[in-house]
């Protein structure tokens, strides 16, 4: 494995959160490295969009930490080699909803569940594990609907903000 996803994948077993490293960094060098990532994560962003969500993700980093050491007992990093050779990876759950059991624990009022995913979103939508809790919804009476937003990744709210709100309206 490449260097970097090695010292990365030693930091989060060590329970080091990404947040501690941008509290490290300093003010301006945290600041700008909240900003490349954002603008590198949501490019589509209008400059001054941008400035504002990176400064209050900025400030909301550097903030005294919290609930961030839960993404360790949470998340768990996946590196692989892709088919070039390169390396790739990112973060999946520990325990997915799926093997949770989540569908049963819901309380019997749940009348409707809506599940949401971008049309690039890197969760997938027709994976196994997600097609295997929309069922176990539906066993158990619950109206499931999962819908696909057209033009949007991971943060469907900002990537197309009309679609998801007609979404949740409806």
């Amino acid at each position: 494995l490449p260097t970097t996803f090695r010292l990365l994948d030693t930091l989060w077993s060590a329970n080091v959160t990404p947040q501690q490293l941008v509290r490290l960094m300093g003010a301006n060098r945290g600041r700008n490295a909240v900003s490349r990532a954002l603008r590198g994560r949501i490019p589509h962003l209008d400059s001054h969009d941008a400035d504002l969500l990176a400064d209050y993700l900025f400030h909301i980093t550097v903030a005294p930490p919290s609930g961030e050491f839960a993404m360790n007992s949470l998340l768990e990093p996946i590196i692989s080699k892709g088919k070039s050779g390169n390396g790739g990876g990112g973060v999946f759950a520990r325990e997915p909803l799926e093997d949770m059991g989540i569908v049963n624990e819901l309380s019997t009022s749940v009348k409707q569940v809506k599940i949401l995913f971008g049309d690039h979103d890197w969760m997938r939508f027709n994976e196994p594990s997600a097609r295997s809790v929309v069922q176990g919804l539906r066993r158990r009476g619950i109206r499931a609907d999962v819908s696909v937003l057209s033009n949007a990744g991971h943060h469907l709210y900002l990537d197309n903000s009309d679609e998801f709100v007609s979404e949740i309206l409806t």
